[in-house]
């Protein structure tokens, strides 16, 4: 067993934190506000973005997994957690304990491909904007701290809410032609792919330094709304007239995810919204 430590303890962290506290981990939880934890997992308070609210800390951990949202979706607020955060955490752990394995929770937004492309964990990573950037150099720093780093590229994660369900019984237009692809995950892999790769680390098995994590559909969001249509009796809105070249997104391969041993839960959309349409 392992000590971990979470940084971030939001939705997903918390259930992480507590599935790996169930499996006999020592698990700790870093937050910015005071909140009371599970009985289970100790949680600490201090901000990342505050390098001395961090020195306070006296950490001895084997693992990190640094799963922290920014505040908001602006630059500053994404500066805030994966440029200054980012450095203030590596430098603590530096100073504390430098051969701790590093779980980075990432996004495929480093991808910045558009044309309907196949990528994964190996293709070129060119980020359409600054919160792309800003991750994508996040990333390259966790990498150079040590060679027990691993990085998760997730995709969209849904789950939470319906309210993909809520925008097509809306009527919400949906692009049709050229196909706009869509990739996810569901909350509920999110977790276990977290889970899945603390416990390969406890275990010293092999590892890949990149992992994208979204399941095996990446369909176009005209089949998924399409789908969800019929299955509520409705009408699916198109966007007509696009041009040949409005953008397509692009299709996330998990193969790497899945040759390491993972299965998920829901491999598919059509799973999670049979269930929410059933």
């Amino acid at each position: 067993m392992a000590k971990v430590l979470i940084i971030g303890y939001g939705d997903i962290g918390k259930a992480v934190a507590i599935e790996l506290a169930e499996d006999g981990h020592e698990v700790s939880a870093l937050r910015r506000t005071k909140q009371i934890g599970d009985s289970k997992v100790k949680v600490l308070q201090a901000d990342v973005s505050n390098k001395e609210s961090l020195s306070k800390l006296d950490l001895d951990v084997d693992q990190v997994v640094y799963i922290l949202s920014p505040s908001g979706g602006s630059t500053s607020a994404y500066k805030e957690v994966f440029d200054l955060g980012v450095r203030n955490v590596l430098d603590i752990l530096k100073k504390q304990c430098p051969n701790a394995a590093i779980t980075f929770v990432s996004s495929t937004r480093v991808y910045g491909q558009n044309k309907g492309e196949w990528v994964d964990e190996s293709s070129v990573t060119e980020p359409e904007d600054d919160r792309g950037k800003l991750l994508l150099k996040a990333e390259k720093a966790f990498l150079a701290f040590n060679d027990k780093t691993s990085i998760v590229r997730f995709s969209g994660i849904y789950g939470r809410s319906n309210y993909f369900l809520k925008q097509i019984k809306s009527g919400t237009e949906i692009q049709k032609s050229p196909p706009y692809y869509t990739n996810r995950i569901h909350r509920s892999d999110c977790i276990d792919v977290l889970v899945f790769l603390v416990n390969k680390k406890a275990n010293s098995e092999s590892m890949a330094g990149i992992y994208t994590a979204t399941d095996s559909d990446p369909a176009a969001k005209w089949d998924v709304a399409s789908y969800l249509a019929a299955g509520m009796n409705i009408q699916c809105e198109e966007v007509a007239g696009l041009n040949a070249d409005a953008k397509q997104n692009k299709r996330i391969k998990n193969k790497r995810l899945i040759d390491a041993g993972y299965v998920f839960k829901y491999p598919s959309y059509q799973q999670v919204y049979g269930e929410s349409l059933g």
